[in-house]
């Protein structure tokens, strides 16, 4: 009690400045600060040159991956632990590779800036004595400063590596299996060549251009034919389901009505153009242009056919437009439209089938070893037109082997630094929090010395 009586300002003056800086000296050895860096990466928006040569047409091809695809790629685990196994981070922070993988994923932020920019944000916690780290890790401010930036910019760089590796070895696999592919063909091709070559050798009178080679192909244009209509009849029928929802069931049954009533026309007409395309087919097939007498004829049936047909359209619009209530012009024509074309293509399959059936009969008829021939013939046609596609695809396979090697897909447009300043520890305030706490509470003791005895 007598020491409180002999209590003076300079007493509470002194025990708070010591006070102030031994919280001051705890917080600044025990408390971590932060280093921030960042790098900005911009996504390729320059055509592609290689891969616009890949292209059908020869534009321009993609610049490369999206904004969202390269943020996945980012955050992945492939990434994080490229980072963690390059810098070493498993062995600077004294953790396993698993756990210093989380921690780069904590220490890391993305943020995207417009369409095509990403700002990869990295803080790196450092100690002024790591061996007091208790709740961190140990390392030194100095080491945070730098490894801020070493993060930041090893990210772009595993980036770049990852990517190229990805496009590489999916390229290179695609030509390996291309090169097989084609080899495969080729070998084929020859054996079919080489039965070619003896049978026509064996059986003189055979000739190439014989009847049977002649039927063989119109069947081949028959099956092409046929599946076409089967496709046009199955996209006809969606659209027409998504086309007959904007009418009212009444006007539907009424277009459906009317489109039924003419289908025996439709029919006849689509089954005589269906024959006429056949006998083009044929014609074009022989060598003749198309300013040849007996081609500028069948065209002409043709253009004849498909203009009865789009008479017959426009009949059935204004026939149902002159109901009560007519429909809306544009859904009404397209509706007609649909409803015919489904009962062409029909037609045009139920016509294909049964040519294709009298086609296949009239071969059945043909000496054995003439349909062996025209087999083989056949067989031989596929394969050519099967090794030029594989031919193609493997001189894309090599383009795209060369754009894995050569197409940087991103730039970095801001290259980390190590930062000039650092965040915390909050030395200074922690000790004047702790200055102005002392100050109080012995201040309260000298004003009222009563709680005491005094």
């Amino acid at each position: 009690m007598r020491l409180i009586e002999r209590f003076t300002w300079f007493h509470v003056l002194l025990i708070s400045v010591v006070g102030a800086v031994l919280v001051g000296a705890i917080v600044h050895f025990t408390r971590p600060g932060a280093y921030v860096a960042s790098t900005t990466l911009l996504l390729n928006d320059r055509p592609d040159l290689l891969a616009g040569m890949a292209s059908a047409t020869g534009g321009a091809g993609d610049p490369g991956p999206s904004l969202p695809r390269i943020q996945a790629i980012l955050v992945s685990r492939e990434i994080r632990s490229r980072i963690v196994r390059e810098l070493g981070l498993a062995e600077l922070f004294d953790v396993p590779e698993l756990e210093a993988q989380q921690v780069l994923l904590e220490m890391t932020s993305l943020k995207t800036i417009g369409d095509d920019g990403i700002d990869i944000t990295v803080t790196a916690y450092g100690y002024a004595r790591p061996r007091f780290a208790v709740l961190g890790y140990p390392v030194s401010f100095e080491r945070a400063r730098s490894l801020c930036a070493e993060i930041a910019n090893a990210y772009p760089e595993q980036l770049r590596s990852y990517l190229r590796e990805q496009n590489l070895e999916y390229a290179t696999g695609t030509k390996q299996f291309l090169d097989d592919r084609y080899e495969e063909l080729s070998s084929d091709l020859e054996d079919t060549r080489d039965r070619l070559q003896s049978l026509r050798a064996q059986y003189e009178l055979l000739d190439p251009d014989s009847k049977a080679t002649r039927l063989s192909e119109r069947i081949r244009m028959l099956e092409q034919s046929r599946a076409d209509a089967i496709a046009e009849a199955d996209a006809a029928a969606s659209s027409l389901t998504a086309a007959e929802a904007e009418l009212s069931e009444i006007e539907t049954r009424r277009v459906a009505s009317a489109v039924e009533t003419r289908n025996p026309i439709i029919a006849s007409l689509e089954q005589d153009l269906a024959g006429l395309r056949i006998d083009l087919a044929t014609e074009l097939a022989k060598g003749k242009t198309a300013q040849n007498r007996d081609v500028v004829q069948i065209q002409s049936a043709i253009d004849s056919i498909e203009q009865q047909i789009d008479d017959l359209e426009d009949t059935v619009v204004r026939e149902v437009g002159e109901q009560p209530n007519p429909l809306h012009d544009s859904t009404l024509q397209r509706v007609v439209e649909l409803r015919v074309q489904l009962a062409g293509a029909k037609a045009r399959r139920t016509e294909h089938e049964r040519l294709l059936a009298a086609a296949r009969r009239e071969m059945a008829q043909m000496p054995a070893v003439a349909r062996e021939y025209v087999e083989i013939e056949r067989r031989q046609q596929l394969e050519t037109e099967e090794l030029a596609s594989v031919e193609r695809a493997l001189w894309l396979a090599e383009i795209e082997e060369a754009r894995a090697k050569a197409v940087q897909q991103f730039s970095v447009l801001d290259v980390a630094a190590p930062p000039l300043y650092r965040r915390g520890p909050t030395t200074l305030l922690s000790a004047g929090i702790a200055f102005v706490a002392l100050m109080l509470l012995q201040g309260l003791l000298i004003i009222d010395r009563r709680w005491f005895g005094g």
